[in-house]
């Protein structure tokens, strides 16, 4: 097992990062941060925006020319959640752990002048593209007073990813990072089997879905796109507050106010998010 030290970032591949950097943060309050050159050994550009309440970052990578795995990726796929950046006490004792699960770390170790990373490939993975580092000089200070934007966004809960298996998913999320699991539920209506699972050293959570049908939404996300993430879900303060919100900005919650024995929630569509499907839900209030 890799013994993590914190969830640094979710990262999403877009075309224009500073333009869905500024969406990110009128729609959702995530704070820019920083932008970043293309460095020495890697293909893009890129900014970092900070998550009110989960302790993470948001980041948003653009191609840094035509020959990018990353325009490749958006060529495929179009503009979405591209991979999670994972910090580890050391480069090397993670990668030589990974080579004694039998995990193969792709592209080996390397250095871009600020970190030293690594790869778990998403065909190793079940579905994910993982980035364990490990930074070569102290955090900056920085102000990290994000908002919560238009919805008003209280924390990021967790990210949710569609596999082919919950179960071996499961026990290699175990093996290779110690995740806990917290719940496992069986959803009939929606056609699939889901759990979720506690992330050492972080307030994120990591969920999965199974299809458990043909027709399930999770079964045709992967015959389109390949097991993988499938959408980030956070707390509002309020879903109909936030539902009027987006409306008024001419954005329209994709399948409505939805109320269930669970909670009340709805989503943006990546159409009107810049490239990721966004859950929005609210606790539920004390009587």
């Amino acid at each position: 097992m890799i013994p993590i030290k914190r969830i640094d970032h979710i990262s999403m591949g877009h075309h224009d990062y500073k333009a869905e950097l500024a969406r990110l943060e009128r729609l959702l309050g995530f704070k820019p941060l920083y932008d970043f050159p293309q460095r020495e050994g890697t293909q893009f550009i890129g900014g970092t925006s900070q998550v009110r309440g989960t302790e993470i970052e948001f980041e948003v990578i653009e191609p840094a020319g035509p020959d990018s795995f990353l325009q490749r990726f958006l060529d495929e796929q179009g503009p979405g959640l591209h991979h999670i950046a994972v910090e580890t006490h050391s480069i090397e004792d993670t990668v030589a752990e990974l080579e004694q699960l039998g995990v193969t770390p792709f592209g080996g170790i390397a250095d871009d002048g600020a970190w030293l990373f690594t790869f778990i490939h998403p065909k190793e993975s079940g579905g994910v593209l993982w980035q364990p580092y490990v930074p070569k000089h102290p955090v900056r200070d920085l102000d990290r007073s994000a908002g919560g934007g238009i919805v008003d966004l209280v924390r990021v809960d967790h990210v949710s990813v569609a596999v082919r298996d919950i179960q071996k998913q499961m026990e290699w999320q175990r093996q290779v990072f110690g995740f806990e699991t917290l719940a496992e539920w069986e959803e009939e209506e929606g056609g699939y089997k889901g759990a979720v699972m506690r992330i050492p050293g972080s307030l994120l959570k990591f969920e999965m879905m199974q299809p458990t049908r043909p027709d399930s939404f999770v079964q045709k996300f992967i015959d389109q796109r390949n097991p993988g993430m499938h959408h980030v879900c956070c707390e509002v303060e309020d879903v109909d507050r936030a539902a009027a919100a987006l409306r008024k900005e001419g954005i329209e919650p994709h399948g409505g106010v939805i109320e269930n024995n669970w909670r009340k929630h709805t989503f943006i569509h990546p159409k009107d998010s810049g490239g990721v499907l966004f859950q929005l839900f609210e606790e539920p209030k004390e009587e």
